[in-house]
């Protein structure tokens, strides 16, 4: 680029020096002095305000740590002072580590002081660039100096070395990752599964996952679901967040609590991948706990001055794996395939099947086979032989819905004619891996029933045929009522305001269909506004519920303390999740606290509440609470909800 440059300019003297010889020699002897002063005093100014600039700027780089595990984040901050404006700083330079850019923030402030009368301002400007670095490898690291753009101006930050250890396990703590399959196709999903065996209670931990940096795969979260009597948490990994299943395991004939959850990857590309350590970083204490059981709370609350040793930190690594992905076959690939891969089993049920034309039918399709579901899709019923010839299919479709290692679709069909008799077989291609071959899946026919629908004449709705004795009707210019007689004959009576008024049955019916018009209008809008906030719906209810249970729970007199406490502790975790709109089954009591006083709720009751949730855990898995404590804690439940309800 500067070499472009530089010619350019050669070629534009050369020019200017042509045009200056065939002027008068007078115009060039005037004219150069003043260009060169122009020039050189330009020059001189913009070299003295460049000067003044970068005298007035500083670049300075902190670290959060200089001796860290692989694995391991620590936080790098690059400030400039000087200025409150600056580029995002240069990283390619950086090898070994992964770079992430936490936030920019304003450090810029402003002093007024008054001396002997006179008004002293002081302004300081400056900007502050934040990033969690993660290294990925052992050794010395260094951080060179990086390029910051000031103002057009380059700064260099100052080079950092970082002392990168291996990171290993202990007895205390193990990591360990497997796949639900080693070899696979490309587009099949691959669960990876994660456990973390712990032998001692944490404080505060971090999960690193390189693997999820590998663009040759997606990554999508299995579903969990939630079973009452388990303990989960969530884990944050990546650039979001998994739901972690407590529970009990043996390793190397050692028993350890373990943490459980998992990924699911699906390669974009074939060939043959590691998928490398996992790593966990976590402290726990040296010394004893000052109350509570190991693992009463996992490491779901802030233990600072709980311990009576010091805190320890853990970088722990998991084992390697190899995952081989093949490429799908062009060769035999049919037309109708949409990506299905793995065995695949279709079944379908409906209901009812004995029906009149238009009536609806309730078609559910399960699918099963891959190891993760999330993302198989059926395809479009319209596109099924015989369907959309039959039936009427409407444009929305339920999301499907999974139950175990089965996947519920759930579809309405309408009969177009009574000469439907079934709904045909329900067709996927898909490949299977196991013979490595393309195969169609077909659920079985479903007999129908269909009758005609009755057509509603003028006559049936009149309730006549001809007439009142089956005479012929005459034209007479006295009316219908000529052609009638006798008993049967229904007699013209004219009905005004006097003859209403004077009748109650009369005014009734008159008012009768408004009165049901409007209420039915008003129950709509009163569906229609629970539908468009069932959140809200839920929480204004939540503390009779709590109440309703509480109270069903104070009446079971037979119960361990284990149990009531257990109770207690999810009717009120229940309630709280109504009240924050999320499900209740996880929620900790920090994390109960931080999203409360996000919502500006008073200190004192987060302290009520935190204060519950810890007494109901104690005594969930510590035990000991007497009946005395029981009533107790009932009031002490009831406390906090109602301060709480009070607000939200």
């Amino acid at each position: 680029m500067k070499g472009s440059l530089r010619n350019k300019t050669g070629s534009l003297s050369q020019a200017a020096g042509a045009g200056y010889r065939s002027r008068p020699p007078v115009m060039a002897i005037r004219f150069r002095p003043l260009m060169l002063a122009a020039l050189l005093g330009m020059a001189a100014l913009l070299l003295i305000s460049g000067q003044s600039l970068a005298d007035d700027i500083r670049v300075i780089t902190n670290v959060e740590s200089r001796d860290v595990y692989v694995g391991e984040s620590f936080l790098m901050q690059i400030t400039v002072d000087g200025t409150d404006e600056a580029v995002l700083p240069d990283f390619s330079p950086l090898e070994g580590f992964t770079v992430e850019y936490v936030g920019g923030s304003n450090n810029s402030s402003q002093s007024i002081s008054i001396i002997n009368g006179k008004v002293q301002r002081t302004i300081k400007k400056g900007f502050v660039f934040t990033y969690r670095l993660t290294p990925k490898v052992s050794g010395r690291l260094v951080i060179p100096p990086l390029d910051v753009n000031v103002s057009g101006t380059l700064f260099k930050t100052n080079k950092i070395d970082i002392s990168v250890k291996k990171p290993e396990e202990t007895e205390d703590f193990k990591l360990r990752i497997r796949l639900s399959r080693d070899t696979c196709f490309t587009g099949e999903p691959v669960v990876l599964s994660v456990t973390w065996y712990l032998n001692r209670d944490v404080e505060g931990f971090e999960f690193t996952a390189p693997v999820l940096d590998n663009e040759a795969f997606d990554f999508d979260t299995p579903e969990v679901k939630i079973d009452p009597s388990k303990k989960y948490f969530r884990i944050p990994i990546g650039d979001g967040e998994l739901i972690a299943e407590k529970g009990k395991g043996i390793l190397d004939g050692e028993q350890y609590v373990t943490l459980d959850f998992s990924i699911a990857l699906i390669p974009r590309e074939p060939g043959t991948f590691v998928i490398p350590e996992f790593i966990v970083a976590c402290e726990s204490g040296t010394g004893i706990r000052s109350r509570r059981d190991f693992f009463d709370d996992f490491f779901s609350d802030s233990y600072s001055g709980r311990w009576k040793g010091s805190l320890k930190k853990y970088v722990v690594p998991s084992n390697r794996l190899s995952l081989q992905v093949k490429e799908l076959p062009l060769e035999g690939r049919p037309e109708g395939f949409t990506g299905h891969v793995g065995e695949i089993k279709i079944e379908a049920a409906a209901e009812p099947v004995e029906v009149s034309v238009g009536d609806p039918i309730t078609l559910n399709i399960t699918l099963q086979g891959p190891d993760f579901l999330g993302r198989v899709e059926l395809p479009p019923l319209s596109s099924q032989k015989g369907i959309s010839e039959n039936f009427k299919i409407p444009d929305e479709r339920a999301d499907g819905k999974i139950e175990g290692k089965k996947k519920i679709f759930t579809q309405t069909l309408r009969a177009r004619n009574d000469g439907v008799t079934e709904i045909p077989p329900i067709r996927i291609v898909y490949f299977d891996t196991k013979k490595e071959k393309y195969m169609t899946a077909e659920s079985d026919p479903i007999p129908l029933d269909v009758k005609p629908t009755r057509v509603v004449t003028a006559g049936d709705a009149e309730g006549i045929e001809a007439g009142v004795s089956g005479s012929p009707l005459e034209q007479w210019k006295e009316g219908i009522a000529y052609n009638y007689e006798g008993p049967d004959l229904i007699l013209s009576e004219e009905a005004g305001i006097e003859t209403i008024s004077g009748n109650p049955r009369m005014i009734m019916i008159l008012l009768l269909p408004p009165v049901i018009f409007f209420g039915a209008a008003l129950g709509r809008s009163l569906m229609r506004r629970r539908a468009s906030d069932p959140g809200g719906v839920k929480a204004r209810g939540a503390l009779k519920r709590l109440y309703r249970s509480l109270a069903g729970i104070m009446q079971e007199k037979d119960l361990s303390s284990e149990i009531f406490n257990g109770k207690m502790m999810d009717s009120y975790k229940s309630y709280l999740g109504d009240k924050l709109h999320i499900s209740g089954a996880a929620l900790t009591a920090e994390e109960a606290g931080r999203m409360l006083s996000d919502r500006g709720v008073d200190a004192e009751v987060i302290r009520l509440v935190r204060e519950a949730m810890e007494t109901c855990e104690h005594g969930a898995y510590a035990g000991g609470s007497t009946a005395t404590g029981r009533e107790e804690l009932f009031n002490m439940i009831k406390r906090s909800a109602a301060g709480l309800d009070r607000i939200l």
